[in-house]
Order: C-alpha cells, then sequence, then structure tokens
C-alpha cells in the first residue's frame, strides 16, 4: 500500500467529505446524545410547572444572522406548551420582517402538526416599534399597544383568544423570549417581568451567556437557552429531534470527519517512514 497517499489527499476531496458528512444530519437527524445543562432544564421545568391552559408570552426578538440558532427554541416551546394546551400570543420587537415571519413559520408548523388553530390556541401580533413604549402600554392594554390588529392587520375582536387575552398583567403568566441585544432581557425585566413578578425566560445567542449570568444566578430569569446547543438540549427535554439537534449532529459530524483524516495522516506518516527505514 502507498501509504505517501494519505499524507497527501487533495483538499478538495476532503472538503467534500465533510461537507457531506455535515450534511447527512441536517436531513436526518443522527440523534447523537447531547449532555443537557442546567440552565436548559429550568426553562423547561418553568415551563412544565405552568397550571394547563396558561399563557404564554412569546417575543422573537431576532435578526436573520442569529436566527438558525434561535429558531428551534421557538418550535420546542411551541410543542411543549401545546401538549399542556397552553396558548401562545407572540410578538418581535427587533426586526421588522424576520422576527415576525419566523415567528409564525415556526409556530404554525408546530400548531398545524398538533392539531391547534390560529386566533384559538395561538396568535401572532407581528414587529412593534419602541419596545419600552408598547410594553408598557401593553402591560395594561395588549389590544392598544398591538394597534387592535395582528401582524396579517386583522382586526383582535375576530380572535377568541384574545377575548382572553387583554392584557399582560392579568391573563398573562410567563414570558418567553428569544434575543439578540437590545431590545431584550433588560426591557422585559424593567417594564414587564419585575414590576408584575412575572417568570421570564428563554434563549439567546451563547456570546451572551457572559451578559446574562447575573440575570441567571438572581433567579431574575430561569434558566436561558444559550445557541444551537441550548436549542438542541431543550429538543431532547421535549423529546422532539429537530434542527437545534440536527445542526449539533452536523457540527458533530464535521469534528469526527476531520479528526478520522488527521488519524489517517498520521498513521501514512509513520506507516511510511517505517517502510522507508526498512529499505
Amino acid at each position: 500500500m502507498d501509504w505517501e497517499k494519505l499524507q497527501n489527499i487533495d483538499i478538495r476531496i476532503l472538503y467534500v467529505i465533510i461537507l457531506f458528512c455535515m450534511a447527512i444530519p441536517m436531513f436526518k437527524p443522527i440523534g447523537l446524545p447531547v449532555a443537557v445543562s442546567e440552565n436548559s432544564r429550568k426553562v423547561f421545568q418553568v415551563i412544565e410547572d405552568l397550571p394547563d391552559g396558561s399563557v404564554i408570552w412569546v417575543s422573537h426578538d431576532t435578526g436573520s444572522g442569529n436566527a438558525p440558532e434561535l429558531n428551534p427554541m421557538i418550535s420546542a416551546l411551541a410543542r411543549q406548551a401545546f401538549r399542556k394546551n397552553c396558548k401562545l400570543v407572540g410578538t418581535a420587537f427587533f426586526s421588522e420582517t424576520v422576527g415576525p415571519t419566523l415567528l409564525y413559520d415556526y409556530i404554525n408548523e408546530v400548531a398545524q402538526e398538533m392539531g391547534k388553530e390560529y386566533g384559538v390556541d395561538w396568535i401572532n401580533l407581528g414587529y412593534r416599534i419602541n419596545a419600552p413604549a408598547t410594553l408598557k402600554i401593553m402591560v395594561d392594554d395588549v389590544w392598544q399597544g398591538a394597534g387592535g390588529v395582528d401582524w396579517a392587520g386583522d382586526p383582535l375582536d375576530k380572535f377568541p383568544l384574545m377575548q382572553q387575552v387583554r392584557s399582560i398583567r392579568n391573563d398573562v403568566d410567563l414570558l418567553f423570549v428569544t434575543t439578540v441585544g437590545s431590545p431584550g432581557y433588560g426591557d422585559w425585566m424593567q417594564y414587564v417581568a419585575e414590576p408584575l413578578n412575572k417568570p421570564l425566560t428563554g434563549g439567546a445567542s451563547l456570546t451572551m451567556y457572559s451578559g446574562v449570568q447575573h440575570y441567571i444566578r438572581s433567579g431574575q430569569l430561569k434558566g436561558f437557552l444559550g445557541g444551537l446547543r441550548g436549542a438542541a438540549e431543550y429538543e431532547q427535554l421535549v423529546d422532539h429531534p429537530g434542527q437545534g439537534l440536527a445542526g449539533m449532529d452536523a457540527q458533530s459530524m464535521g469534528h469526527i470527519t476531520v479528526l478520522v483524516f488527521l488519524l489517517l495522516g498520521n498513521i501514512g506518516y509513520f506507516m511510511a517512514r517505517s517502510k522507508n527505514g526498512r529499505q
């Protein structure tokens, strides 16, 4: 065997193999186990402890750059909430198009699968400008803060759910926020969670972890889903693999493939040296 060939594999072939190995889990998740952190477990548990039929306010405050790691959190939340017959009221304060559109798409996919109806079991109020001012209004009058319409411009009085949800103060049981910065946890704590003593949880890019540790330690933030890893852990807790676990599978397969080729290269090096030494 020509051991030297293992040391000189065409880099283009290597890239193609790595890409292929990473692509497989994106279409069919392998289901490699992921160790669940205490922070992710707290997110799952605070929702699990809600009485059935509770109202969860979910705000997908993200842009296109961080959406891939935060979207799976929305799907997993919807799945856990709908299993408990909880209601979801959605908003977005970061991006006028990305947040509300993805919020609708990811909740709607789960809702259709689980037989939940828009306007009855969940609703999307869409993008709202000026987060602090809007949040202050919605604390006591959701309809006024939303301008009386949902994200598609349909009047709120046509949706049975909105007859139940008139204010965050009286009608919402938990806040679930995915954020990439500002508006973010600081705004939700200052204007909603702390004044109303409402539990706040959710997720963000893993790079934000250091900035929210004090909120977690103080108990103001009930757990934390950190990036794609946090989304994968949450999917595992919900017992339904999705894009989060698929993404982690893809990363793992990429790492494994690189390690395999490093091993082969080293084997080729030592075997070739041994062969040359005997000659």
